[in-house]
């Protein structure tokens, strides 16, 4: 891997996490229940899961961890649509957003991170 200053890995992973979101969000049709988001921030805690179980090195951290996933995932649009839904009395389905989104990101992190101490060496 090329070497290059920890915040242009962060800035370059950024941009391409983020850029990759809204592609996937731009990319689907508006639906009652927010897939995108979850399916991005699902996908991001896999990811995140997968490198602390690979154990990569802090470079690759910055970039992938904290750069692509942080841009790829967003905590902020998930509460903001766990809010609207409550503000249209949708309380059932904001309960049943935030319990996929905070049970399935739990899960995904563990799926990732065995799945890389299984590739690459013991898990955190």
């Amino acid at each position: 891997m090329v070497r290059m200053p920890p915040i242009a890995a962060v800035a370059l992973g950024g941009t391409a996490g983020a850029s990759l979101r809204w592609a996937v969000l731009d990319g689907v049709g508006g639906t009652t229940f927010p897939w995108p988001v979850l399916l991005v921030n699902l996908v991001g805690c896999a990811l995140l899961g997968l490198l602390i179980g690979l154990e990569v090195p802090r470079s690759t951290r910055l970039l992938l961890g904290t750069g692509l996933c942080g841009g790829l995932t967003t905590f902020s649009t998930f509460t903001v649509e766990a809010a609207q839904m409550i503000r249209a009395d949708d309380t059932t389905l904001a309960v049943a957003y935030v319990l996929c989104s905070v049970a399935g990101g739990l899960a995904a992190v563990v799926a990732g991170r065995t799945a890389g101490s299984r590739i690459g060496g013991p898990a955190c």
